[in-house]
């Protein structure tokens, strides 16, 4: 919602140099991993690189409707329709809203505001299984494949209309797959932040904060509490600085970063790592990857050549001490092209160049 402070969060996210376009900004958030700092005090390499996320900072148009000449329903729809265009091309959505008094003097009303852009969304997918029934309902000669697109196109449009959203309605997974061409909304992973004032955090809480919360959880929605005004503070301070800053308002971890890990583990991604003097780097890939995959998010030529991975587990790493003990401990696997990638794999992928 406008004043909500998304695009401090989005600043905060992407450390403030966002390349921009036509009613958005982009930019790329690291995701923290704390065995990506210890891995480079182990190897000291000359570069080390976090796994990213693009970021896209949208503009804030769907807020509920206000009266006064400066917000009319024209505009508000035209809001919503430019902010679900663009959300239609994103993978996930970090939905950032106000629990304090806005700098106008509007009461803040979180649940209300979260509630109301998830309304949106299957609002949107609505009118979609609408259209595609009354299609599929007026073709002569269906096939066995559009009869069941029909029931399937039928069974939405009522569970939309009743305001349940795709995440909360239950399909086999042959029904989620044929739905991936349409586009839905509201079967995109969510993250509802929560910007609190300096007060409120404080305080350790915000009026309705229990509402929200709970709203979130019965729609298995990932909740982030964070004071964006605090954090912006934080970041403007030396690195060295910034510590002292965290420990006064007793921050073990940014909400930044808790939001930047919650998208990632809602996109079902993990992390592999590659280790040398060169670079320790983190590579997200979905979970579930086979080795010869995710040696393509390398190189696509270590995919096409693809012989072995060579495989230490982090944790093994870590508990034996170096490369050289890991071998010695037999902790070294050696895995063909079919193996399940596992988080915190440290590969050296083993392949013959192209000629």
């Amino acid at each position: 919602m406008p004043g909500a402070g998304k695009t401090t969060v989005f600043r905060l996210l992407t450390g403030g140099n966002p390349s921009g376009r036509q009613d958005a900004s982009i930019g790329m958030a690291k995701v923290p991993d704390a065995r990506i700092d210890v891995l480079s005090g182990m190897f000291k390499p000359r570069k080390t690189t976090y796994a990213q996320i693009e970021v896209v900072d949208l503009t804030g148009g769907a807020g509920p409707a206000r009266s006064g000449a400066d917000y009319n329903g024209r505009a508000r729809a035209r809001g919503i329709s430019l902010l679900i265009n663009h959300m239609r091309t994103v993978d996930a959505l970090v939905h950032v809203v106000r629990t304090f008094e806005s700098v106008d003097g509007e009461p803040a009303a979180a649940l209300r505001d979260a509630a109301s852009l998830n309304d949106e969304l299957i609002l949107a997918d609505m009118a979609i299984a609408e259209a595609r029934v009354e299609r599929l309902r007026s073709s002569r000669k269906r096939t066995a494949d559009e009869d069941h697109e029909l029931e399937l196109m039928e069974l939405l449009a009522a569970e939309f209309g009743e305001g349940r959203g795709l995440r909360e309605i239950e399909l086999a997974v042959d029904d989620r797959d044929r739905l991936r061409g349409y586009g839905l909304l509201s079967v995109k992973p969510m993250i509802v932040v929560a910007n609190m004032s300096e007060e409120q955090f404080q305080a350790g809480a915000f009026a309705d904060e229990t509402q929200l919360h709970g709203y979130c959880n019965e729609r298995h929605i990932p909740y982030v509490r964070l004071c964006a005004s605090i954090e912006a503070d934080i970041f403007e301070l030396p690195a060295d600085e910034r510590g002292a800053f965290m420990d006064a308002y007793e921050i073990s971890s940014t909400g930044v970063e808790l939001v930047s890990r919650a998208v990632y583990e809602s996109l079902k991604l993990v992390s592999f790592f590659t280790v040398g003097e060169d670079e320790v780097r983190a590579w997200p890939i979905a979970a579930g990857t086979h080795a010869r995959h995710a040696a393509g998010k390398i190189h696509s030529d270590i995919e096409h050549g693809f012989i072995r991975a060579e495989i230490v587990a982090y944790d093994d790493l870590i508990r034996l001490g170096s490369y050289a003990a890991a071998r010695a401990a037999g902790a070294f696997r050696l895995e063909g092209r079919e193996y399940t990638m596992t988080d915190g794999d440290i590969v050296n992928f083993r392949f013959s160049p192209p000629r």
